[in-house]
């Protein structure tokens, strides 16, 4: 059975023409503290378009990641937002859509996302907490959504990347047959300074965290941390905050 799949390089690209569209839906008010606009409740907007950034349909490309759902939270779990100004907001029923890089909440019968993301300092919910931040990729200066894993004044956080396969050529609308694949990428924000990608590997450790080489190799050395696994990542961030308070 023939099948198309699709690449996307990384959920930013996906997001600008996500974001696109949103604005140009109606704007809505559902706080005072909150800017929103309406956003689409299928989480598969134009997938059946041109490829922002892979093959063009009929090219088989690889699936990164492990299958699973587009969401986290898709069953709506109650969160809070904590915004810039010091506000809270805790009567929210909130989601983060990975394919377009949007927070959405339900407002009446509506699904909408925040059209200023700026605004909102955290936003927690099932056992996730994300922040909007600056990162760098490649060459340019981007902004998104991660999650927080590790806090303190050098934050790891996590950013989650869709690829995605159609269904059969012959049946286009068949979208229940859609399979999206999640991969994870980490990165380390510094303060004043863009998000930085930090695999979990040594020598990327090393360079990234290059202020403590002589104490993060000793570190190493005597705790065994191979810095192959996100736990691995997650102990040696909270001790390279240890040597940067």
């Amino acid at each position: 059975m023939k099948t198309a799949v699709i690449l996307l390089v990384s959920v930013f690209m996906v997001f600008a023409a996500m974001k696109t569209s949103a604005q140009e839906g109606t704007v809505a008010k559902a706080d005072p503290k909150a800017t929103v606009s309406k956003t689409n409740t299928s989480g598969s907007k134009d997938i059946h378009a041109a490829p922002l950034g892979g093959g063009a349909p009929g090219t088989h490309l690889s699936l990164n990641g492990v299958e699973g759902e587009i969401y986290v939270g898709s069953d709506w779990p109650t969160g809070t937002i904590v915004l810039t100004n010091g506000g809270i907001i805790d009567s929210y029923f909130l989601r983060y859509d990975i394919l377009a890089d949007q927070m959405q909440f339900i407002s009446g019968r509506d699904t909408l996302a925040f059209a200023s993301p700026q605004e909102l300092n955290t936003i927690s919910f099932g056992g996730h907490t994300f922040i909007y931040e600056t990162f760098q990729c490649e060459n340019t200066v981007r902004k998104g959504y991660f999650e927080l894993i590790e806090p303190g004044k050098n934050r790891l956080l996590m950013k989650r990347l869709v690829t995605y396969q159609l269904p059969d050529a012959s049946k286009p609308d068949d979208k229940a047959s859609i399979k999206y694949y999640v991969d994870e990428c980490y990165f380390i924000s510094k303060p004043g300074k863009p998000a930085n990608k930090l695999m979990c590997n040594r020598k990327s450790a090393l360079s990234v965290l290059n202020e403590h080489n002589e104490e993060i190799e000793e570190y190493l050395h005597i705790t065994g941390n191979k810095v192959k696994t996100p736990e691995d990542l997650k102990k040696l961030v909270a001790y390279y905050n240890t040597l940067d308070e």
